[in-house]
């Protein structure tokens, strides 16, 4: 490195000041200002370039994830939507086909079932509940005949608005499921309620189908920031 430095090093760097307190003559400072002032001029344009540089491929990759994101998300709504939507028009159609008498028959509504399993994946149970909440007639693999809906949430919505699709919740299952609902009017200003549980497995199936390169993590949430299913890095549903 000393040798390397010796013949690199100019020939008057040890050359003394002719006069002291003027540095015309002074070679070493000359020789020092102006490897400063071109290596100012070499650098500050390429750290520049550099930064603009940096910045405008920073939003080029931001601006293509994005891209990208928005893309996976509108995709996967409409697959939701679609979901939901084909099994909510599948209730809308038994409640209109049927009258109260068929669907509160247990035989025949555990028919109903049946055939819905066959063409829909995805259906669990359904119960027929009556204008005071009671439901009165259940098919399904739980014990939930005669349980009273008239305090919760769905039921009051349902009331309202004629149909409801749920959040996924845990309810008197004490397991995660999602439910739809249909309200059909009857005479006399009487009505009933037609209800659906969908597995929630075969819903979670549309997110783990997801293409999502690297490490990525695809979940869906409701309005207030609970998991509605699994995510790989924020835990179960719920």
């Amino acid at each position: 490195m000393t040798e390397l430095f010796r013949k690199l090093k100019p020939a008057f760097w040890d050359h003394e000041k002719d006069e002291p307190g003027r540095n015309l003559f002074n070679f070493r400072f000359v020789w020092k200002i102006s490897v400063l002032l071109m290596s100012i001029v070499a650098l500050v344009p390429l750290i520049f370039i550099t930064i603009v540089d940096y910045q405008v491929t920073q939003n080029a990759m931001e601006s293509e994830i994005l891209l990208r994101t928005e893309r996976l998300v509108s995709n996967t709504r409409r697959t939701v939507y679609f979901f939901l939507d084909e099994h909510r028009a599948v209730l809308d159609f038994i409640v209109r086909d049927n009258d109260y008498d068929t669907l509160s028959d247990p035989a025949e509504l555990a028919d109903v079932l049946e055939h819905l399993r066959s063409g829909f994946a995805g259906f669990v149970d359904l119960g027929v509940i009556n204008s005071a909440g009671r439901q009165v007639t259940y098919v399904g693999p739980y014990d939930l005949e005669g349980t009273d809906y008239s305090g919760q949430e769905w039921f009051r919505e349902v009331l309202e608005r004629g149909s409801y699709i749920s959040d996924i919740f845990m309810g008197f299952r004490e397991i995660p499921h999602l439910a739809i609902a249909f309200r059909h009017d009857l005479p006399g200003n009487d009505f009933f309620v037609l209800r659906a549980t969908i597995d929630t497995v075969r819903f979670e199936n549309i997110f783990a189908t997801l293409k999502i390169s690297g490490e990525g993590d695809a979940f869906l949430i409701n309005h207030e920031g609970v998991l509605q299913t699994a995510s790989r890095y924020h835990g179960d549903t719920l």
